[in-house]
């Protein structure tokens, strides 16, 4: 992949991660029930870890001789307010970062080794995350 096609995928990717960071913090703030309070803290640090990445994914862009983007991926913003939804919606999102960084790291040469273990980093952070999630959804 040369650098222009990825910078390309890593502005799409930096532009997820804007929009999880503000869907995170958003679902934090209206979470409701017996559970809210566990649950909007867990949701904060992963807020706080979106933006880590976008951080992360801002350098590489750099590195690599592109320009950031400051979009945030509107299909991204999806709006919850039960602790069910909250969870699916972002179970979801996170299986879909996975597979898509994935698609990233795979098509990577292993000598971009910064790029290549930043977004490794990534993928264990989001794998941590959708693991943590999954382990929050109430029994059925």
């Amino acid at each position: 992949m040369e650098n222009k096609d990825l910078v390309v995928s890593l502005n799409r990717m930096l532009s997820q991660e804007h929009a999880c960071a503000i869907r995170y913090a958003t679902h934090a703030a209206v979470v409701a029930g017996p559970y809210a309070e566990v649950v909007a803290t867990r949701l904060k640090e992963i807020a706080t870890d979106e933006v880590l990445h976008a951080e992360k994914l801002r350098g590489r862009i750099l590195a690599l001789g592109g320009v950031p983007t400051m979009d945030v991926r509107a299909e991204d913003l999806k709006p919850a307010s039960t602790l069910e939804d909250i969870l699916e919606v972002n179970i979801a999102e996170e299986e879909d970062a996975i597979r898509s960084y994935t698609a990233i790291l795979d098509q990577l040469p292993l000598s971009n080794v910064i790029l290549f273990q930043t977004i490794q980093e990534i993928i264990r952070d989001e794998q941590e995350h959708l693991e943590e999630l999954e382990a929050l959804r109430l029994p059925k």
